[in-house]
């Protein structure tokens, strides 16, 4: 029976099963249908292949031996089939290993010999259906990553971003190695990645490694791969990261770190397209694309003698040069905005905004972390806020050592002017409630957003601070 998933999963999969014995036909159908599979029948290889180019399937069963087209020709149909050909189980009564061989290299999935038994025909239908939604999971799961690393996704507004975006994306078109530079935290991956999701090599391995994490003792190992028994340790045979990403893409981060003696290797590769695995004499041709990104200046390391100049030379083709977030600040507030709502489901709060004077805060810090550092102190600060707006007091000190001294008088005189008519008592009232205000952010702000210290300095209970904010009571923590 179907072991790795339960019958249910299996209702409504697609079946083409084609045969010109009508008995052995209604005898599958029977079968499949206790999984609840939907069937049609082709009593020849040209209904089948009609059917083929009518209706999407899943998998098709198939009889070698048919009139007008026999079981390898319809096989060769399928696999034109765009953009997901169907799996294939090709069935025979006059089976040869010959015509197994054949039907594989094809790209059959399965070779069944008849007659088959219902209990193993079903067997070998569930291990096909199990690869096909094994196939429709890894494709989601590409998407839903694919979709991540667009160059959309890359949020600001800036004339700074929006010309290394221009950059990135031309970069994206070629073949040619790049080179991404920025302090940490700038999203130098965050950019390697989309230009490998945008570029013709998309639909390959991306491949990302840090050059600054690998002991040195076991570097080269990690870039070619080894036999087993190569070294001690060396269990089995494995492939390296170069074979990795052939046909894709291989991102080395921090190649400032890469030991002098690898940069070599790694050199030699880029010119030879080969690899050997440590133990192995065979060399294996390798196609891959080259992203290397750094947070160190190249230039003084080659100066210095501690990067290779022809390396560098090799990899100084297309230059991203990403810049801080302190010199591009117009991109602070949708930064904040979009991590605000990217992470509202993980971190399971109810923020929904960010008050003007957070937002003046958040946009006059430096960010000697970059946008990294950004998305810290937003998540940080989210989840200190138990309000749906989040506010100056919710920031981290850091933030709001160099933020603008916060408004007062200016918002009391605001509040009186904004009444019409000269209205005295509404002016009066008006300025109690901003007055009101500035005293409970501020208590707030100095109790670290602990509401039973806030209480207490401003001389009144906790109850009345959670009415004044807003916030029921209840819900409270007991502080």
């Amino acid at each position: 029976m179907c072991a790795m998933h339960s019958v249910k999963a299996y209702q409504g999969a697609r079946i083409l099963v084609a045969d010109d014995t009508e008995e052995l036909l209604t005898i599958i159908q029977l079968t499949l249908s206790t999984i609840g599979a939907h069937v049609s029948l082709a009593h020849d290889g040209k209904q089948a292949i009609e059917l083929l180019h009518k209706e999407p399937f899943d998998l098709v069963l198939c009889d070698y031996d048919m009139p007008h087209h026999d079981g390898m020709q319809v096989l060769r149909e399928a696999r034109k089939i765009k953009p997901t050909p169907p799996l294939f189980i090709l069935m025979t009564g006059k089976g040869t290993i010959e015509l197994a061989v054949d039907a594989m290299r094809e790209g059959a999935f399965h070779f069944i010999e008849k007659p088959v038994p219902p209990d193993e025909l079903l067997e070998r239908v569930c291990a096909a259906l199990d690869n096909v939604m094994i196939a429709v999971e890894n494709r989601a799961l590409r998407n839903a990553v694919e979709s991540h690393y667009i160059f959309s996704e890359i949020i600001g507004n800036s004339k700074a971003l929006h010309d290394v975006l221009d950059v990135a994306r031309r970069a994206a078109e070629q073949s040619s190695p790049v080179l991404v530079l920025g302090e940490s935290g700038t999203g130098k991956d965050l950019f390697s990645r989309a230009i490998h999701f945008h570029s013709p090599r998309a639909k390959r391995p991306f491949i990302p490694i840090n050059c600054g994490a690998i002991p040195e003792s076991l570097i080269e190992s990690e870039f070619f791969g080894h036999r087993k028994g190569a070294f001690t340790g060396a269990i089995e045979n494995r492939k390296g990261c170069f074979e990795e990403a052939d046909g894709g893409t291989l991102f080395l981060d921090e190649i400032g770190e890469m030991p002098l003696d690898m940069q070599v290797k790694l050199l030699r590769v880029l010119e030879e397209r080969k690899i050997r695995r440590i133990g192995e004499n065979v060399e294996i041709p390798v196609d891959f694309r080259i992203i290397a990104a750094t947070n160190r200046p190249l230039a003084e390391l080659v100066e210095q003698g501690r990067f290779r100049q022809d390396l560098y030379y090799r990899l100084n083709v297309l230059i991203i040069n990403i810049p801080p977030l302190r010199d591009r600040r117009e991109d602070i507030i949708p930064l904040a905005k979009h991590i605000l709502r990217n992470s509202q489901k993980d971190l399971k709060t109810h923020v929904e905004t960010i008050s003007p004077a957070a937002l003046e805060a958040l946009q006059s810090y430096s960010y000697p972390g970059n946008v990294r550092e950004l998305h810290n102190i937003m998540q940080r600060a989210m989840l200190l806020c138990d309000i749906d707006r989040l506010e100056r007091c919710h920031l981290p000190a850091e933030v709001l050592k160099t933020a603008p001294a916060e408004h007062g008088e200016d918002d009391v005189i605001a509040a009186i002017t904004s009444v019409e008519n000269f209205d005295l008592k509404a002016a009066i009232k008006r300025a109690q409630e901003e007055v009101e205000k500035r005293l409970i952010e501020k208590a707030l702000a100095t109790s670290a957003g602990n509401h039973k210290q806030a209480a207490q300095l401003l001389g009144i209970s906790r109850a009345s601070l959670y009415n004044k904010i807003g916030k029921p009571e209840d819900e409270s923590e007991a502080l």
